[in-house]
């Protein structure tokens, strides 16, 4: 997470590249079609709950207690963020858009407590967020705590599978983590960097912006080793049709730009301004790239007077640098959220998904050791069917593993 000061295990880089040169079927790279969340995790949990998967949705999860005198999990504390609507029994979160299930950015709150929803929507509450404001909202207004919920051990579950990212363990296992000195070990060694990325919509395609580097025929990049603070880019003009716009008003590029954030301390839960500072800090740092950097990937968007910000698709119809007000930028700086490296000594400390000490614990994710021990979504998957090879014994064989 520290530009002036890379850092990356020499081993795990050079199995990676390996594998990148060797071992992959096809492209090496592959754009999705829509957004991640609609083509992966949609069709995932559509399967799951016409499996009877049973989704509690606006529960957060406060902390994971051990058991006394037991090394298993006892009881999981949660708080129930918002009711549903009375009669509802069951929120459904997806929406769609051109006939494709998506998430959506905010809570459907046709579906929610009418007042609680209100409240949301004034505040512009995101329930997410490790910095939310939420519960002193609501008990402001409604004079009263959020509802607190415990499941017990041996009554409402039996075994547990953690899997959010190495970053959530310290603030959701406190205790777990003083039981254990494996998992105490992995936390302090195993790092995770917050991101950040933005995405513009432009009038122009891409090649009329001046991109030309591979011939006119060549496919659109994915490109990364740019300048900072975004060393990554991305045209996704592939998902400009599953994009919602009126008809004859389209853009006819999307860029996606993203990169590590640097942060040095977090500060507490309390700071509920913290979210907004971060993402004022993306905002800036976008507009000082278009401002001084674009010009090598499109040399036809600048001129001697610099960006020209025209060519940025607003609906809207500011005019100059406040066209970017309608384009998209995001700082993701929740634990749950943060990006899992791979620094110098950092695997040997890399759990099993059982290695935890506690015996009916499991994890899951790119911070497991699985023979990858980087953070992609192969390592996640692999790490996810260890999960359940634990649980079942299925899959006998995960490709990739004979390296852990």
């Amino acid at each position: 997470g520290d530009f002036a000061r890379p850092n990356i295990e020499a081993g795990t880089m050079l199995r990676g590249m390996m594998r990148v040169a060797f071992d992959y079927h096809g492209a090496i790279m592959w754009k999705m079609q829509a957004g991640m969340g609609d083509v992966v995790f949609t069709p995932l949990y559509e399967l799951l709950r016409r499996r009877g998967v049973k989704f509690e949705f606006f529960h957060q999860v406060e902390e994971l207690v051990p058991a006394a005198g037991a090394d298993t999990v006892g009881e999981i504390h949660l708080t129930r963020q918002v009711d549903l609507a009375a009669g509802r029994k069951r929120y459904d979160p997806l929406v769609d858009v051109k006939g494709l299930p998506c998430w959506p950015s905010a809570p459907r709150y046709e579906q929610l407590d009418a007042a609680q929803a209100a409240l949301l929507q004034q505040g512009e509450v995101n329930l997410e967020s490790h910095w939310s404001d939420w519960p002193e909202r609501y008990r402001q207004a409604f004079g009263k705590p959020l509802p607190r919920v415990t499941l017990k051990h041996g009554v409402d579950f039996d075994r547990v599978i953690f899997g959010a990212s190495v970053a959530s363990v310290q603030h959701l296992c406190p205790q777990l983590v003083a039981r254990s000195p494996a998992l105490a070990e992995c936390t302090t060694h195993v790092k995770a960097v917050a991101t950040q990325a933005y995405q513009a919509w432009m009038i122009p395609g891409i090649r009329e912006l001046g991109w030309n580097e591979f011939g006119r025929e060549a496919q659109p990049p994915v490109l990364s080793g740019f300048s900072e603070p975004f060393d990554t880019w991305a045209p996704m003009d592939q998902l400009l049709c599953r994009e919602d716009w009126p008809a004859g008003a389209a853009p006819r590029n999307v860029s996606y730009f993203c990169s590590a954030l640097p942060i040095k301390d977090y500060p507490p839960a309390s700071d509920h301004g913290f979210p907004a500072r971060m993402k004022g800090q993306v905002k800036e740092a976008a507009i000082g790239q278009l401002s001084q950097a674009i010009g090598a990937l499109w040399p036809n968007a600048v001129s001697a007077q610099g960006f020209d910000w025209n060519l940025l698709f607003d609906p809207a119809g500011a005019s100059g640098v406040h066209r970017f007000d309608s384009q998209y930028w995001r700082a993701n700086v929740d634990p749950s959220e943060r990006y899992v490296l791979s620094l110098v000594n950092s695997s040997q400390y890399r759990l099993s998904v059982d290695g935890t000490g506690f015996a009916n614990l499991l994890i899951a994710g790119d911070w497991v050791r699985t023979g990858l021990n980087a953070g992609c979504v192969e390592a996640a998957t692999m790490a996810g069917m260890q999960a359940s090879r634990a649980l079942c014994g299925h899959p006998a064989v995960i490709v990739g593993e004979r390296d852990v």
